[in-house]
């Protein structure tokens, strides 16, 4: 598919795509970058990429460049980018957050260079490329955030991830943010949050450390990379909060229904949460 793949940021996700792009044998080459150096041997040591790069000048060659870095440093590592790729180079970021990246790389977009705004919706609660697996994106939804109409590079990137066994949807960017607010990134501040109740509690008394199995499976994510949810939440700041606060007072129903003894409304509201659970995983 293409001659010359460029990889920034070796991670969990962008090594899991060097793995995923090598199994299906989708460039000839794969070069890769991160600003960890402990990172990218790790990279090169478990073949995630075949050419470590120790400058974006590397990705000259390129024909595709994936950014997979967290999302405060992705607008920078884009728009730097443009400065040394080739014309009809197409580049993608992963981020999570699609708007405000969009919003500081859109006037940057040289005319000759692609720019195609991406989602994969694949990951685990660890990171670092010791994490990457090639089977992280089997199956999983791939979202594409175009900044204008579909156009042929769009198209591309589109059937690269349907090779990688992804299944694509396009969505406005804005509609994006505040989806992904409610079900990804709000669901990692509740289990942020429980988590550092729990630690809390358990300064003062050991006995809180007796957790089961409900707890471990609903905190699992809280124990995500710390720098890029911090980006994420800032980043979709206005979402996350108006999120937080609907969240709050779906929280307060069933305080209220607690608190007041209500045994048939709090059966109701819990049957019909189950039962839009049970939908949800058909």
């Amino acid at each position: 598919m293409f001659n010359t793949i460029g990889i920034v940021g070796l991670g969990l996700i962008g090594g899991s795509l060097g793995l995923a792009i090598k199994h299906k044998k989708l460039s000839k080459i794969i070069i890769g970058y991160d600003n960890n150096q402990e990172n990218l041997d790790d990279a090169l040591n478990l073949e995630l990429i075949d050419i470590g790069a120790n400058s974006y000048k590397s990705f000259s060659i390129c024909d595709f460049v994936i950014v997979s870095v967290p999302p405060s440093q992705t607008a920078h590592v884009v728009i730097k980018l443009f400065e040394v790729l080739k014309e009809n180079t197409i580049v993608i970021d992963v981020a999570s957050i699609k708007k405000p990246i969009i919003d500081s790389i859109k006037n940057y977009i040289p005319k000759t260079i692609a720019y195609v705004p991406t989602h994969p919706i694949a990951g685990t609660e660890n990171f670092g490329p010791k994490s990457a697996f090639r089977q992280l994106f089997d199956d999983k939804y791939f979202i594409i955030t175009p900044i204008n109409n579909i156009s042929f590079a769009e198209k591309k990137v589109e059937e690269f991830a349907k090779t990688i066994n992804m299944k694509v949807k396009y969505m406005d960017a804005d509609k994006h943010d505040k989806v992904f607010a409610y079900v990804s990134h709000l669901p990692h501040a509740i289990a942020y949050s429980l988590v550092n109740l729990i630690r809390q509690k358990k300064e003062d008394d050991e006995a809180y450390g007796f957790i089961g199995g409900g707890f471990k499976d609903f905190t699992r994510i809280a124990k995500s990379n710390e720098k890029m949810w911090c980006d994420i939440f800032l980043l979709n700041q206005s979402n996350m909060i108006n999120a937080i606060d609907e969240y709050i007072q779906n929280l307060l129903i069933l305080k209220d229904a607690i608190k007041n003894n209500e045994e048939q409304e709090l059966i109701q509201i819990l049957k019909n949460i189950r039962l839009f659970k049970e939908n949800l995983d058909v």
